[in-house]
Protein backbone atom coordinates (compact mmCIF):
# COMPACT_ATOMS: atom_id res chain seq x y z
CA UNK A 1 0.00 0.00 0.00
CA UNK A 2 2.78 2.60 0.66
CA UNK A 3 4.12 1.80 -2.79
CA UNK A 4 0.86 3.05 -4.22
CA UNK A 5 0.82 5.93 -2.48
CA UNK A 6 4.64 7.12 -3.02
CA UNK A 7 3.57 6.15 -6.86
CA UNK A 8 0.46 8.37 -6.76
CA UNK A 9 2.55 10.90 -5.08
CA UNK A 10 5.53 11.12 -7.74
CA UNK A 11 2.57 11.18 -10.56
CA UNK A 12 0.81 13.97 -9.06
CA UNK A 13 4.27 15.84 -8.48
CA UNK A 14 5.69 15.17 -12.20
CA UNK A 15 2.07 16.54 -13.34
CA UNK A 16 2.44 19.61 -11.46
CA UNK A 17 6.00 20.32 -12.37
CA UNK A 18 4.55 20.09 -16.29
CA UNK A 19 2.13 22.12 -16.07
CA UNK A 20 4.58 24.76 -13.94
CA UNK A 21 6.68 24.45 -16.87
CA UNK A 22 3.70 24.79 -19.90
CA UNK A 23 2.22 27.51 -18.19
CA UNK A 24 5.86 29.34 -17.11
CA UNK A 25 5.26 33.42 -18.23
CA UNK A 26 8.17 34.02 -19.47
CA UNK A 27 8.71 31.57 -22.74
CA UNK A 28 5.98 33.56 -24.01
CA UNK A 29 7.09 37.16 -23.56
CA UNK A 30 10.65 35.65 -24.45
CA UNK A 31 8.76 34.57 -27.83
CA UNK A 32 7.29 37.95 -28.73
CA UNK A 33 10.45 39.62 -28.05
CA UNK A 34 12.23 37.52 -30.43
CA UNK A 35 9.98 37.98 -32.83
CA UNK A 36 9.59 41.87 -32.49
CA UNK A 37 13.41 42.33 -32.90
CA UNK A 38 13.11 40.07 -36.14
CA UNK A 39 10.84 41.97 -37.40
CA UNK A 40 12.71 45.48 -36.59
CA UNK A 41 15.53 43.44 -38.29
CA UNK A 42 13.98 42.84 -41.13
CA UNK A 43 13.06 45.84 -41.58
CA UNK A 44 16.26 47.36 -40.76
CA UNK A 45 17.99 45.12 -43.46
CA UNK A 46 14.99 46.18 -45.88
CA UNK A 47 15.44 49.57 -45.64
CA UNK A 48 19.72 49.51 -45.95
CA UNK A 49 18.86 47.68 -49.38
CA UNK A 50 16.61 50.22 -50.55
CA UNK A 51 18.72 53.33 -48.98
CA UNK A 52 21.82 52.32 -51.24
CA UNK A 53 19.72 50.49 -53.92
CA UNK A 54 20.44 48.01 -56.57
CA UNK A 55 22.63 50.29 -58.79
CA UNK A 56 24.99 50.71 -56.37
CA UNK A 57 24.91 47.32 -55.01
CA UNK A 58 25.59 45.81 -58.56
CA UNK A 59 27.80 48.59 -59.92
CA UNK A 60 30.01 49.92 -56.64
CA UNK A 61 33.71 48.57 -55.72
CA UNK A 62 33.43 46.16 -52.24
CA UNK A 63 35.21 49.14 -50.36
CA UNK A 64 32.02 51.46 -50.59
CA UNK A 65 30.14 48.64 -50.44
CA UNK A 66 31.95 47.89 -46.96
CA UNK A 67 31.59 51.30 -45.80
CA UNK A 68 27.84 51.64 -46.76
CA UNK A 69 27.51 49.24 -44.40
CA UNK A 70 29.42 50.14 -41.59
CA UNK A 71 27.73 53.75 -41.80
CA UNK A 72 24.18 52.35 -41.97
CA UNK A 73 25.16 49.83 -38.45
CA UNK A 74 25.00 51.73 -34.97
CA UNK A 75 25.64 50.03 -31.27
CA UNK A 76 22.40 47.31 -31.62
CA UNK A 77 22.52 46.84 -35.74
CA UNK A 78 25.20 45.52 -37.34
CA UNK A 79 25.45 45.34 -41.26
CA UNK A 80 27.72 43.29 -42.96
CA UNK A 81 28.06 42.56 -46.52
CA UNK A 82 29.44 39.60 -48.69
CA UNK A 83 30.13 40.42 -52.22
CA UNK A 84 31.34 37.24 -54.12
CA UNK A 85 31.92 35.66 -51.09
CA UNK A 86 34.43 38.52 -49.90
CA UNK A 87 33.32 39.93 -45.94
CA UNK A 88 34.21 43.10 -44.69
CA UNK A 89 36.97 43.20 -42.70
CA UNK A 90 34.67 44.72 -39.57
CA UNK A 91 36.02 43.54 -36.13
CA UNK A 92 35.76 39.90 -35.87
CA UNK A 93 34.25 39.87 -32.11
CA UNK A 94 30.76 40.21 -32.56
CA UNK A 95 28.32 40.56 -29.50
CA UNK A 96 25.82 37.44 -28.87
CA UNK A 97 22.83 38.01 -31.31
CA UNK A 98 19.44 38.77 -30.71
CA UNK A 99 18.21 38.48 -33.88
CA UNK A 100 19.86 37.93 -37.37
CA UNK A 101 18.87 38.04 -40.94
CA UNK A 102 20.17 37.51 -44.39
CA UNK A 103 18.75 38.77 -47.87
CA UNK A 104 20.95 37.23 -51.14
CA UNK A 105 20.85 38.92 -54.36
CA UNK A 106 21.73 37.61 -57.73
CA UNK A 107 22.88 40.47 -59.41
CA UNK A 108 24.50 40.90 -63.09
CA UNK A 109 27.95 39.96 -63.23
CA UNK A 110 27.68 39.46 -58.67
CA UNK A 111 26.49 37.94 -55.64
CA UNK A 112 25.70 40.26 -52.89
CA UNK A 113 24.42 38.59 -49.14
CA UNK A 114 23.40 41.63 -46.82
CA UNK A 115 23.72 40.28 -43.79
CA UNK A 116 22.24 41.83 -40.36
CA UNK A 117 22.45 41.18 -36.62
CA UNK A 118 20.66 42.47 -33.61
CA UNK A 119 22.72 42.48 -30.63
CA UNK A 120 22.04 42.26 -27.15
CA UNK A 121 22.25 44.86 -24.66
Amino acid sequence: MRFLDIAVATGYAAICLALMILMNPVAPRESATYAASQSKLDSALRAYVEHVGLPFLTTSSSRAICASAAEASNGTLVIDVLVQGAACAFSSSRPLPLARSSLTLNLPDRVVVVEAWLARR
